[in-house]
């Protein structure tokens, strides 16, 4: 791992690596007006959201490295308090791309990119009627991020309207899927919240038995990864060997049941996608290798990650313990 000192470095080389691996960063179209009501909008991925009793979001408009002149949004902001933030989807990205230009003072991103102006109720700043959704802000707090070229203004804004396009409910709450999101990355790169690009995790029920629970052989395991072993390591409690006994025994009926069609290729039975013929065609396999008790580990392991990788992770458990299981009664 490269070990690197920010204070020895270009500040455009830390804002690479920022970009880069701080990622991906939601992005804030913000809109706002200066005290002769020209307005301005402009794209900004140093953005979240940071409470919501009040709902809090903030963004941070850099001084320019080149001359550590403001931004015009950053100026505006500090003559009224006010901006809206139009989350960007993946409709808009083109001529959200084409407002992030750096145009002169006084002229109108709204016209230049061809956005409708959304009126505002609280405030004087209009959004992006494109947008699926548009927050209403008042400036908060600025924080003062360093002051020079380059360095950041953290303006801080309570939320006191929200617009959000009816067609991107899902029921009572807005759908990531009609939302259809996209975010920065390092360079020139984007990524779409759509799709395969987006997987579930169930957020922890309870206290689980954690890494330093699992037994020492799964926990340095050379198949299992970090995420398989935090799946085995969330559950409640460790099956213990009665009921690996029973497992056994289940798939062993099972097999006299099969006849002529038992499993006998474990790279196959995973494709096929059947958990208890897995469990089978692993037994099997096993037979091959048995005087090795690495190789006996490294099969089980094989098999217990792909059952935690198709959510077996009772399975799992149970398949891991067999080799106990065989120590212990052999």
């Amino acid at each position: 791992m490269r070990s690197i000192d920010p204070s020895t470095i270009p500040s455009a080389e830390s804002h690479r690596y920022l970009l880069t691996c701080v990622a991906p960063r939601p992005i804030a179209f913000v809109g706002t007006q200066d005290r002769e009501g020209r307005v301005n909008l402009s794209p900004f991925s140093f953005f979240n959201a940071f409470g919501a009793n009040p709902p809090i979001v903030a963004f941070s408009p850099a001084f320019r490295g080149t001359d550590g002149s403001a931004k015009h949004t950053f100026s505006n902001i500090k003559q009224t308090g006010e901006f809206t933030v139009s989350v960007v989807n993946f409709g808009m990205v083109e001529q959200m791309s084409l407002a992030s230009a750096d145009w002169p003072e006084g002229v109108d991103e709204f016209e230049k990119s061809g956005f409708t102006k959304l009126s505002s109720q609280k405030i004087s700043p209009p959004g992006v009627q494109e947008s699926p959704m548009v927050m209403e802000c008042k400036l908060l707090q600025h924080v003062d991020l360093g002051g020079e070229a380059a360095s950041g203004n953290l303006m801080i804004g309570e939320v006191v309207m929200f617009h959000i396009k009816e067609s991107v409910f899902d029921g009572k709450y807005p759908h990531h899927e009609r939302l259809d999101l996209v975010a920065r990355m390092g360079g020139p790169y984007y990524c779409r919240a759509v799709g395969d690009a987006v997987f579930e995790l169930p957020k922890p029920t309870g206290l689980g038995i954690g890494f330093d629970g699992l037994p020492q052989e799964v926990r340095e395991s050379h198949v299992l990864t970090g995420n398989h072993l935090a799946k085995l390591a969330g559950v409640k409690e460790i099956p213990d060997l009665q009921q690996v006994e029973e497992y056994v025994a289940k798939i062993v009926e099972m097999e006299k049941t099969i006849g002529e069609g038992r499993p006998d290729d474990l790279e196959a039975e995973m494709r096929g996608g059947d958990v208890d013929r897995v469990a089978l065609a692993t037994l099997g396999a096993s037979a091959q290798v048995k005087g090795n008790p690495d190789a006996v580990r490294e099969l089980f392991h094989r098999s217990v990650a792909w059952l935690l990788d198709n959510g077996s992770v009772n399975d799992a458990w149970l398949l891991a313990l067999i080799p106990k299981l065989w120590r212990k009664t052999t």
